[in-house]
């Protein structure tokens, strides 16, 4: 293979050359912090303004910015002849790197100015962050495809309907449970009665009177959020903890954080405010999952488009017990086409 298709990476060069200045003297060492400097490195005529990096993606899909080992040697001989003319003859040349490697997806560019240089390290991190990201994503897709087959939990789709005008007031509370022990699926819908005079409709459908999978029940906010309570604790006591499943869930879990709602805490723990402290063992986001099957987080549809790119029949969305039924659904349907191989 040609030299051409090999790169070292350019922090690893900076770091080598710090730690061999570091160990020989301070002066040195001052130098070299100058020498890379950005406001010195990339001045208008500096030798190495201009300089070509490019960035690559290693085995494990990492993006990093690297250097050729020509552009290297050229460096090395830049940055000596700066330490001398700054120290005096007798400091060492920079170490020559070793085993240069090869990467994948090579971009290049070149560094003509400071703010060139800082925008190229940012893409490069932004695309790392977009990768782990993804990453994360895939996880969660897996981690509910092995839920379904451990057969260990309970899920609970949740779906919360607020006030389209005031969003602290909740109109209805809607959970959807999938034992997944005896495959069995179980739907609840409150609507708060406090509230029966408010409707939506300007902004967003209002279908709370047409759940599709039980009976509505009217009560107040603080009987819904009992009922649903009730339904965490008994789970929580068979399985030692519980899972969430969503659709952009974490609008719903500010809503019951506001109203102070307790989640079910560990064995021997008392019932606690924050979710992620409590005996949840996961939240499965059906749009984070959606995205990680098309490969793409940007913009994940709404639960409506998906379920029509599925074709899951769905009746009467915005509706929170329909919501939260049809968010099962979904998972049901994302599970199926994970990946075999």
């Amino acid at each position: 293979m040609s030299a051409g298709n090999y790169y070292f990476q350019w922090k690893d060069i900076q770091n080598s050359w710090f730690q061999q200045y570091r160990s020989y003297n301070f002066a040195s060492f001052e130098a070299l912090r100058d020498f890379f400097d950005p406001k010195n490195f990339f001045a208008p005529n500096a030798k190495t303004t201009g300089i070509i990096l490019h960035a690559g993606v290693d085995t494990d899909g990492v993006w990093f910015t690297l250097i050729t080992p020509s552009a290297c040697s050229r460096l090395r001989q830049i940055l000596s002849e700066y330490l001398i003319s700054k120290v005096g003859a007798t400091v060492p040349v920079p170490i020559e790197p070793l085993n240069p490697r090869t990467y994948t997806d090579i971009k290049f560019a070149a560094m003509t100015d400071r703010n060139v240089y800082q925008r190229w390290l940012r893409n490069v991190s932004k695309a790392n962050k977009g990768r782990e990201r993804m990453q994360e994503a895939k996880n969660m897709w897996k981690q509910a495809k092995s839920f379904i087959e451990d057969k260990q939990y309970v899920l609970f789709s949740i779906d919360i309907e607020a006030w389209e005008q005031d969003h602290s007031v909740l109109l209805e509370i809607g959970w959807s449970m999938y034992d997944t022990r005896n495959d069995q699926y179980m739907d609840q819908h409150y609507l708060v009665d406090t509230y029966r005079h408010l409707q939506n409709g300007k902004y967003v459908d209002d279908h709370k009177l047409r759940f599709q999978f039980g009976t509505s029940v009217w009560c107040t906010l603080k009987q819904a959020l009992e009922e649903f309570k009730k339904d965490l604790d008994w789970a929580t006591q068979r399985d030692s903890g519980f899972v969430l499943v969503g659709h952009g869930l974490d609008s719903d879990l500010k809503y019951l954080q506001q109203h102070k709602f307790l989640w079910p805490g560990h064995a021997g723990e008392e019932d606690i405010l924050d979710v992620n402290k409590s005996a949840l063992v996961a939240i499965l986001n059906t749009d984070t999952i959606y995205a990680a099957s098309i490969s793409n987080l940007h913009n994940p549809p709404s639960l409506g488009k998906i379920l029509a790119e599925f074709e899951i029949e769905h009746w009467c969305l915005h509706n929170a017990g329909n919501d939260a039924h049809y968010t099962m659904e979904l998972l049901m349907a994302l599970i199926d086409r994970f990946p075999t191989s």
